[in-house]
């Protein structure tokens, strides 16, 4: 049995949230990171689909197109830079890059007088989007492995940070976009990523970041929060795919949401364009309180209930969605969704490190992928189900396919209970 740590014997005394804070201490660098380029990166998403069809003249057929396009363009830089970065010392520089490019890209944006103009400037720039954010993630899974921490607990931090740039850069994006436009904001987003770059280049600069960036071999210290997990599971690759295929139908609903939500608040619900912003960001800001709820959830039942949980929260939402008729309602549905969030999609990246563990980076950026295959996917479900049936009733084909994920994941995690974590009892005395 692994000694306690001192971390482990504070955590009776002083409590899980003061050693939880306390822990944070080497992760700090890349919170602070992660936020600041994910607000920048999530108020300029909030208003692009109405910057397209108010600005460009773009129908929602072509605004879905847009997000299809450069989706299929991510997916392909995500796996290629998540494949080169678990070599050591590459993360930074990918990082680094990645900002440099994405500054570059919504500089040239704000300046676009047409809808083609947007969809190669997307291709071009937007393909790295998803790549701060993945190496961020990895970074901090190499420095959980070498201080011998709890990862769920770490994860859980990650995204935390992430959902608050999420709603603070939503909330931004839509007061940007009231009372500034677009073009300006998009412009403020620029500077800020070339920022972001100099804070990168600056906060990720130190010897023990950067020494984590090399993989190492798993041990039984290393893996010591890793219930069933302590070398690399075999056939992890292959379960790997079928975590991101059910990710995929759990995702396949987002872009409806991106793309078509707005618009529907607009246009149908009537709803302002501050409360357009706020619908998008309230999720996020609802993930700060169920985020360390689940994590301390996850390690006591299992990480596999917790994503479950989570699961059946998606496909009540889209439910919802479909016979929703006032924006307080939308808004109540929200909160809902933001348990998939904080469920499914924290303990998702969980255990796909844990399948391929010492590969932090190939693991994450494939998790990460299926948001890019879910876009695509997506976009088709979006496409049609607006067009056959509808904004409200179209929301029933992303509910029906959640309701298969969930089938499926609940499949494979009863086939593979240990490598999943999909406990029948709770683990007592479980360290958080």
């Amino acid at each position: 049995m692994v000694a306690q740590t001192d971390a482990q014997r504070d955590a009776h005394s002083n409590g899980r949230f003061v050693v939880a804070w306390r822990a944070a201490a080497p992760y700090r660098p890349l919170m602070v990171l992660m936020l600041v380029s994910s607000t920048a990166s999530f108020a300029a998403l909030g208003v692009l689909s109405l910057f397209a069809r108010d600005e460009l003249g773009a129908s929602d057929t072509m605004v879905t197109v847009n997000f299809v396009v450069v989706a299929l363009a991510s997916m392909a830089v995500l796996l290629a830079t998540g494949h080169v970065s678990d070599r050591g010392g590459v993360r930074r520089m990918i990082i680094a890059a990645s900002l440099a490019w994405l500054g570059i890209g919504y500089a040239i944006l704000a300046g676009v007088r047409s809808y083609p103009a947007m969809l190669a400037v997307g291709v071009v720039f937007f393909c790295a989007v998803g790549v701060p954010n993945a190496q961020l993630m990895a970074y901090a899974r190499d420095l959980v492995e070498s201080r011998h921490a709890t990862s769920t607990a770490v994860i859980a931090m990650m995204r935390i940070v992430l959902s608050i740039g999420s709603f603070t850069g939503f909330g931004i994006g839509g007061l940007g976009l009231a009372y500034l436009g677009a073009r300006p904001l998009f412009r403020v987003v620029a500077v800020v990523c070339l920022g972001c770059l100099a804070l990168s280049w600056y906060l990720l600069r130190g010897a023990d970041t950067v020494a984590a960036a090399t993989p190492r071999p798993v041990t039984d210290v290393n893996t010591e929060d890793r219930r069933g997990v302590r070398e690399r599971t075999a056939g992890g690759q292959r379960l790997l795919l079928i975590l991101v295929l059910v990710m995929v139908l759990f995702s396949s609903g987002r872009v409806m949401l991106l793309s078509q939500l707005p618009i529907l608040m607009h246009i149908s619900l009537h709803a302002p364009l501050q409360l357009t912003g706020f619908a998008l960001a309230l999720p996020p800001l609802c993930e700060l309180v169920l985020m360390p709820a689940m994590a301390f959830v996850a390690l006591r039942w299992g990480r596999g209930k917790v994503f479950l949980v989570g699961g059946a929260a998606s496909v009540v939402y889209y439910g919802g969605l479909v016979v929703v008729t006032t924006p307080g309602q939308l808004m109540l549905l929200q909160v809902v969704y933001a348990m998939f969030g904080a469920a499914t999609v924290m303990v998702g990246i969980d255990l796909a490190q844990r399948l391929m563990a010492g590969r932090a980076g190939a693991a994450t950026s494939i998790y990460l992928s299926h948001e890019n295959v879910a876009t695509v996917n997506g976009s088709l479900v979006a496409t049609a189900s607006v067009a056959t049936l509808g904004h409200q009733v179209g929301f029933l084909v992303p509910g029906m396919l959640c309701l298969v994920a969930f089938a499926l994941a609940a499949w494979a995690f009863a086939q593979h209970p240990e490598t999943f974590d999909l406990r029948r009892r709770p683990q007592l005395g479980q360290r958080p």
